[in-house]
């Protein structure tokens, strides 16, 4: 019984962890895929107020990367990564020459997760755009063999949430920023440098 009480108790101190998965690449058939994760915790209903706030200020709104302006993407960036609440959250991943895209997503959740997570118990929702039912399962058992504690993996449509829109901003941002010489290339090099995202 103690057992039992002392597990309850280990249980309810666990820290809940919320991930927010999208991708980009999968058009250019291996040649170039992106991973973008973006993290919340305890905090996110006040980081979800923001998002909310920079889409209206930005003009992009709930549109999804490609179908905003590019004045509407950049200045919906710059918005987000002015907020220090966002500092360490902005995760992605590149690759290249590559079809195994699903792998690469679970390996990049869990890379993003391990990097925001260090030592308190914690248990992750994960967000993936576009995931289908059956590919849910699979997503979960990947996380978990790479020792992700996982509470649930769920799917999302459209970008239909403040978060996963986000994630498929830094996805397209990442992706442009790699392969423009424009401005985004320009304020996707200034982001690294300062850590605003971290490439994983």
């Amino acid at each position: 019984r103690e057992g039992k009480l002392y597990g309850m108790d280990t249980e309810k101190k666990k820290q809940k962890i919320y991930a927010y998965v999208d991708e980009s690449g999968q058009d250019t058939l291996g040649e170039v895929f992106f991973v973008s994760v973006v993290i919340a915790g305890a905090e996110r209903d006040l980081l979800r107020k923001h998002l909310q706030d920079v889409e209206l200020s930005s003009g992009k709104r709930e549109k999804k990367w490609t179908r905003s302006t590019p004045h509407q993407r950049e200045s919906y960036l710059r918005a987000v990564f002015r907020l220090p609440e966002f500092r360490g959250r902005l995760y992605f991943s590149h690759y290249q020459n590559t079809k195994t895209y699903l792998d690469l997503t679970i390996f990049s959740t869990a890379k993003a997760l391990n990097n925001f997570v260090h030592h308190k118990p914690y248990s992750a929702v994960v967000t993936v755009d576009g995931l289908g039912k059956t590919e849910r399962h699979r997503f979960a058992a990947g996380l978990r063999k790479l020792n992700i504690s996982i509470r649930k993996v769920r799917g999302a449509k459209d970008e239909a949430d403040e978060f996963v829109r986000l994630a498929d901003a830094l996805a397209g941002f990442a992706r442009d920023g790699l392969s423009k010489d424009d401005e985004l290339q320009k304020l996707f090099q200034k982001a690294k440098k300062a850590e605003a995202i971290r490439e994983i």
